[in-house]
């Protein structure tokens, strides 16, 4: 989440300069230009107060400008001279405070934990009561099952900035989890820091580290892409998941929200069955990677059902059952379709539908052409046109193709 940094309007008096410029200009001005040209009056004219303040705007100015640019080096050298010439202009503080927390923040999304940390310590020593510095710090913590000091962050947000009404809601959630996954056990993993319940009953020989290696290789391989920062995986007893997820519907077999969570099935001879779920749920992680969480979510789990399938094949019962019936939910609705209000038939019928778009276009233009249409969201093309882009095809088109070839998938699977 970006915050708004103010450019601050500078007003000129040197001779053939404008008296003054508008705010929603700035982005048209050469501000090196302007920084050297003020320099050089500094320069003739040293003890000038009002041309000094000139030269703490201009390089307010020019940081701000780069800090849209996520140019962060050069936007807090700029704002920590802005600082330096005017201690008086509170404007140019906050501003560097609010590069450090949105430098804080693009390194947190690209997991560079200790980097966006120590750019929070140096938003908050700029302005002690900056509460989106302590939610983001909460959040770092909290994906790295910190949870105790995650609490502890979030309720200083709050009480900075009780309105946070989401925030609210989510420490709540940390509040349940906190007495159930502090006790957990930890498995040593170099990419994945494995939690589970105590008292869980394995199957024999069964190790959920073999399962995520195997998975971390084979989906990686596909998506050509392994994660360097560590993944947490929490594994609960069913109950135990059922309690902390009540809103979550029995048709949920896992959730991925930063971590992957899964209950373990009753039957724990299932191995084939807690494969899959792992395989499904990793692949979430790595598309919410690549796409900056971005992807629409009928690919997204039309990806995941299609590489969690290579562990366990189940029928496609309400597929085949809607396709008899012309029932098929058209492609611009599908995302529509995972709603946890809809009956777990309708849900199926999405996760199998989706499935089956991502069996065709992967069987038409293979794996890599899926890597480039994640690549093309990521950039930040809305998705239709990105599927323009890289398959010289239209939404209408790829449905139209995708239910004459629909036959042939139903009459090869189980």
């Amino acid at each position: 989440m970006a915050h708004a940094l103010l450019i601050i309007v500078l007003l000129l008096s040197a001779a053939g300069w404008p008296q003054a410029v508008a705010a929603e200009t700035q982005t048209d001005t050469d501000w090196p230009t302007v920084i050297a040209q003020l320099q050089q009056e500094l320069y003739r004219r040293p003890g000038h107060a009002y041309t000094r303040q000139q030269l703490a705007i201009a390089h307010n100015n020019y940081g701000v400008g780069l800090g849209d640019e996520g140019k962060w080096d050069l936007a807090i050298q700029q704002l920590r001279e802005a600082v330096r010439l005017d201690a008086s202009n509170a404007q140019a503080r906050n501003n560097l405070s609010r590069i450090h927390l949105n430098r804080a923040h693009d390194a947190a999304q690209r997991h560079q934990t200790q980097e966006a940390l120590q750019a929070i310590d140096e938003a908050l020593a700029l302005a002690p009561d900056l509460a989106q510095a302590y939610a983001l710090r909460g959040e770092i913590q909290y994906q790295s099952q910190k949870l105790k000091d995650a609490k502890t962050s979030w309720q200083r947000s709050l009480e900075l900035d009780p309105a946070q009404a989401e925030l609210k809601k989510r420490l709540d959630q940390l509040t349940q989890e906190l007495p159930v996954e502090s006790g957990f056990e930890r498995l040593p993993q170099a990419y994945f820091d494995i939690r589970y319940q105590e008292d869980l009953k394995w199957a024999n020989g069964f190790d959920v580290r073999d399962v995520l290696l195997e998975a971390r290789r084979e989906v990686g391989s596909d998506f050509a892409y392994w994660p360097k920062h560590r993944l947490v995986v929490l594994v609960y007893g069913w109950e135990s998941f059922r309690a902390l997820r009540q809103e979550t519907p029995e048709w949920v077999g896992g959730q991925f929200d930063g971590k992957i969570r899964m209950p373990l099935p009753d039957g724990q001879e299932q191995v084939a069955l807690v494969k899959q779920i792992l395989f499904h749920e990793y692949t979430h992680a790595l598309i919410h990677d690549l796409t900056n969480g971005l992807c629409p979510v009928w690919l997204n789990e039309g990806l995941a059902e299609y590489q969690g399938r290579t562990q366990l094949s189940a029928p496609l019962t309400q597929l085949v059952d809607a396709h008899r019936t012309e029932r098929l939910i058209p492609l611009g609705e599908l995302s529509d379709q995972f709603s946890m209000a809809l009956p777990a038939d309708a849900v199926a019928l999405g996760y199998q539908e989706s499935y089956s778009v991502v069996r065709y276009l992967t069987e038409r233009w293979g794996v890599w052409r899926i890597r480039r249409l994640l690549k093309a969201i990521e950039e930040g093309r809305p998705w239709e046109t990105a599927l323009s882009d890289e398959y010289r095809l239209k939404l209408a088109t790829l449905e139209k193709n995708w239910r004459e070839w629909l036959p042939e998938l139903l009459e090869r699977a189980p």
